[in-house]
C-alpha cells in the first residue's frame, strides 16, 4: 500500500539546520487501511498553518480523498464537498465507496476532505460522547448546565495540554486551508457543494478565492449573522408551528391527532413531572425529561418525513411510550459518531455567539416563544458553558458575506428546524447570480435526493443555462 510517507532524512537535516519553515511542517497522514479496497480514489494530506496569519507557527494536517471520474474524457471541473456541523467528518469508507459509483463522479473528479480539527485532519479532543452522556442523565436544566461547564473546562485543558489553540478553528482559517488545497490539487476551477454549516464555509471560500470557483451549490444555508442559541430556538419554533398547522389542515392527521398542539404542551409537562426511561441499547439508558423532549423533537424534525413522524413522537411522550423514542436516540447517536463537538464549539463561539445575549436577554427570548416553555436540552447549557471555551469572537459587523457574482444555487426546505427558507433569502442578499429553490419538504437537507443530485449536476455542467426543476417539489407550485 502506498502511504505517501515522506522520508525522515530531509526533515532531520532541516531540524539540524534550523529551518523554521520545515521544522513546523506537520507529518503527513498515512492512508488508512480501508483505502486499499478503493480502486478509483487517491488519498493525500496537506500541511497548513494552524493560524494562517502566523505561517511559521504550529502546523496541522488536512487529509483528503480524490475520487476519480468514471469517464474523464469530458474534463469537467471537479466537485468539492463541504461537510456540515460544524464538525462533521467526510473521510469515511462507505461514503467514498458510494461516491465512486455516484452520478456526481460520472464525468468529474469528486474531492472530499476532513476540515481542520475533524476526523483525520488533526482532530481536536472531542467532547461529543461526554456531552451525550450528560444529555442522557436525569438532570434538570440547572444541573445540566453545571455538568456542561465542567465538561467544557475539561476539554479546554486537554487542548491546552496538546498545544492546540481552539480560537483558530473557524470558518476563515478553514477556508484558507481550502485555498491551499486548491493550489495543491492543481485544478483550474472547482464546483463547490456545501450542506448546512458547509454552506457557510463554501460561501466564505467563494468570497476569498473567487478565481477558483466555477459554481456553488448550497443546500440548507447556514449564515453567520444569526446566533447559535436564539436562532435555533426561532427556527425550531417556526418549523414546529408549521408542522402543527400542517397536521391541523390534513384530514387524516387531524383525525388521528385532533388536539396535537395541546398534546405537545401536556407531553412536556408529563416529562417534567415523570421523566421517561428509554433503554435504547443493551447498555444505554436515556432519561427524557422536559428539556430533552424539546431537544429530541427538534432532532426528529431533521429527518425526511418529519411532518408525519412528529405527531407520533409527541404522543409517545404524552403516553410514556419509550419505543417510538428509540429511533430518534439512535439517529442522534449516529450523528454524534460523525461529529466533533469541540470543533463545532470552536467555530460557533467565534462567529455565531452574539455578545448581547445575556442571561436576561435569553430569558426574554424564551418568553417570546410559547412553543418552547423550557430551556432547550443540550443547546441552552452548551451555549452558556461555551462562553468559556475561547475568548476570540468575530465582531458582529463582520459576520456577513461579500457581494458575489459567482453562479450559486440554493436549496431550502420549508419545514427545516435549523436552516429555514428565511436563511436562503439572507444568502440571496449578496448574490447577484443566485437562485433560491424552496422545497415543500420536511427535514434538514432532506427530500428527493436523486432529483436534487440531477439538478445539482446539471447546474454545475452549465451554471449559466436555464435550470429544469420539474422533478423538485417546490413550495407554491
Amino acid at each position: 500500500m502506498k502511504t505517501y510517507i515522506r522520508s525522515l532524512f530531509p526533515l532531520l537535516i532541516a531540524l539540524l539546520m534550523g529551518s523554521p519553515a520545515m521544522a513546523q511542517q506537520a507529518p503527513e497522514i498515512p492512508a488508512p487501511a480501508w483505502m486499499d479496497s478503493l480502486q478509483h480514489a487517491r488519498w493525500g494530506s496537506l500541511s497548513v498553518p494552524e493560524n494562517h496569519d502566523d505561517p511559521q507557527g504550529r502546523h496541522i494536517q488536512i487529509a483528503y480523498v480524490v475520487v476519480k471520474a468514471q469517464d474523464s474524457s469530458r474534463q469537467r471541473y471537479p466537485m468539492i464537498f463541504f461537510a456540515g456541523g460544524p464538525g462533521g467528518n467526510l473521510l469515511d469508507p462507505g461514503l467514498v465507496w458510494f461516491l465512486q459509483n455516484h452520478p456526481f463522479s460520472a464525468e468529474r473528479d469528486v474531492i472530499v476532505f476532513d476540515q481542520r480539527g475533524i476526523g483525520y485532519s488533526s482532530p481536536l479532543p472531542d467532547m461529543s460522547f461526554a456531552s451525550f452522556n450528560i444529555l442522557a442523565q436525569n438532570a434538570d436544566a440547572e444541573k445540566e448546565l453545571e455538568l456542561t461547564r465542567a465538561m467544557v473546562a475539561d476539554y479546554k485543558q486537554r487542548c491546552q495540554a496538546a498545544g492546540i489553540h481552539p480560537e483558530y478553528y473557524n470558518s476563515f482559517q478553514n477556508a484558507r486551508d481550502v485555498g491551499m488545497l486548491f493550489e495543491h490539487l492543481g485544478y483550474k476551477k472547482y464546483n463547490l457543494l456545501g450542506g448546512s454549516y458547509g454552506t457557510r464555509l463554501a460561501r466564505v471560500v467563494q468570497d476569498l478565492f473567487p478565481a477558483f470557483v466555477n459554481s456553488s451549490v448550497l443546500d440548507s444555508p447556514a449564515p453567520m449573522s444569526t446566533d447559535f442559541l436564539t436562532s435555533r430556538l426561532d427556527s425550531y419554533s417556526l418549523a414546529l408551528e408549521r408542522i402543527l398547522d400542517y397536521c391541523a389542515g390534513q384530514p387524516e392527521c387531524h383525525a388521528e391527532f385532533p388536539n396535537l398542539k395541546d398534546d405537545y404542551f401536556k407531553a412536556l409537562k408529563r416529562l417534567k413531572k415523570k421523566p421517561l426511561e428509554v433503554r435504547f441499547s443493551d447498555t444505554e439508558i436515556f432519561w427524557v425529561n422536559e428539556q430533552d423532549g424539546i431537544y429530541l423533537l427538534r432532532r426528529l424534525l431533521y429527518q425526511d418525513g418529519s411532518r408525519e413522524k412528529a405527531p407520533r413522537l409527541i404522543r409517545a411522550f404524552l403516553e410514556g411510550d419509550p419505543e417510538p423514542v428509540k429511533p430518534v436516540l439512535q439517529y442522534e447517536y449516529a450523528i454524534i459518531e460523525g461529529l466533533n463537538l469541540s470543533m463545532l464549539l470552536s467555530v460557533e463561539r467565534y462567529e455565531n455567539f452574539r455578545p448581547e445575549n445575556t442571561p436576561a436577554a435569553i430569558a426574554e427570548h424564551y418568553r417570546q416563544l410559547p412553543l418552547i416553555p423550557a430551556p432547550m436540552g443540550f443547546f441552552d447549557a452548551f451555549y452558556r458553558a461555551g462562553q468559556q471555551w475561547h475568548a476570540s469572537v468575530l465582531p458582529v459587523a463582520d459576520r456577513n458575506f461579500r457581494p458575489s457574482g459567482i453562479p450559486t444555487l440554493i436549496f431550502a426546505n420549508r419545514y427545516d428546524p435549523v436552516t429555514p427558507p428565511e436563511y436562503g433569502h439572507l444568502f440571496m442578499e449578496t448574490l447577484s447570480n443566485g437562485q433560491l429553490l424552496i422545497l415543500d419538504e420536511s427535514g434538514h437537507g432532506a427530500g428527493n435526493q436523486d432529483c436534487k443530485d440531477l439538478v445539482t449536476s446539471t447546474f454545475m455542467d452549465n451554471p449559466q443555462a436555464p435550470l429544469d426543476t420539474a422533478c423538485l417539489n417546490l413550495f407554491g407550485e
